[in-house]
């Protein structure tokens, strides 16, 4: 019996092999995990009989592959966000569902990708859901942003730093660039001051990129000014997702006000928030 578990509160995947009887001429087995948008294998494991792996990661959004000693697949788990996702993964998608299932196109802007692999907004673009604008300031993570999405015919992507007012702006870049930004405080609590690199740049409104396209949702990842961003919304879409945990209190507090103000429902699960406009 093969059993896997994805634990989406510690980003980790696991597998354990027991009763293994019937194939036993064919051990051992290997297990691998394939990221469902690149296709990469990022790990894999030999395992025996009665054993276990477990692997952690950002990148949990990844399909479980079970292979015998003769290379034949023997068992597949496909991640599935209705089973495994968190509620603002969900809410992302069925709301998404519930547009195609209506007849309704939808049209995302997505800031601060990094490369693609991860995010709430993975699992529906992928399933063809929605269209997108993927927009990533950072340099080495948009070559491969443009790499993993080359072939699907749904995404455009963009390499633009967005901020508030469209303003010039230094650039602050370190580590594997989950926390590139344009705030110096919040890239220095992350990564050592020595390998951050600032850049002069330009930057383009949130307002501006809003009046591009039909978006009726927003997904926000951008490094300490996601409330701001929101907080200057001219059009206001029917969903907006942001990253809330490291907003200090006050400008979540802001955030609640608006929300309620405009007509919105909020969902907040590990670290992240969801808010809708009612009956949308």
């Amino acid at each position: 019996m093969i059993q896997t578990h994805y634990d989406r509160r510690t980003n980790t995947t696991s597998i354990s092999v027991n009763d293994m009887t019937q194939i036993s001429n064919n051990l051992p087995l290997t297990m691998k995990l394939k990221n469902i948008v690149t296709g990469e294998i990022h790990y894999q494991v030999t395992l025996n009989p009665t054993a276990w792996a477990r692997w952690c990661g950002a990148e949990l959004i990844t399909d479980i592959l079970v292979y015998d000693a003769t290379d034949e697949l023997i068992y597949e788990k496909k991640w599935d966000v209705t089973e495994y996702g968190d509620n603002v993964e969900r809410d992302l998608w069925y709301y998404l569902k519930a547009r195609k299932n209506s007849g309704l196109e939808s049209k995302g802007l997505v800031i601060g990708t990094h490369d693609g692999r991860n995010g709430h907004w993975i699992y529906p673009i992928k399933h063809g859901l929605s269209k997108a604008t993927l927009i990533d300031g950072s340099d080495k993570q948009y070559v491969e942003l443009v790499n993993n999405y080359k072939n699907n015919i749904n995404v455009e992507t963009k390499n633009l730093i967005v901020t508030t007012d469209g303003s010039d702006v230094e650039w602050y870049q370190g580590g594997e660039g989950y926390t590139d930004t344009v705030v110096k405080e919040l890239i220095e609590t992350w990564v050592n001051d020595g390998t951050i690199v600032k850049t002069h740049r330009p930057s383009v409104s949130i307002n501006e990129l809003m009046t591009q396209d039909n978006y009726d949702w927003l997904h926000l990842d951008v490094e300490g000014i996601d409330g701001d961003l929101i907080l200057c919304l001219e059009q206001k879409p029917n969903v907006i997702v942001y990253e809330s945990m490291n907003l200090p209190e006050e400008m979540n507090d802001k955030l609640s006000e608006w929300f309620n103000t405009n007509g919105y429902v909020t969902i907040t699960d590990d670290g992240n928030t969801i808010a809708k406009k009612i009956n949308k």
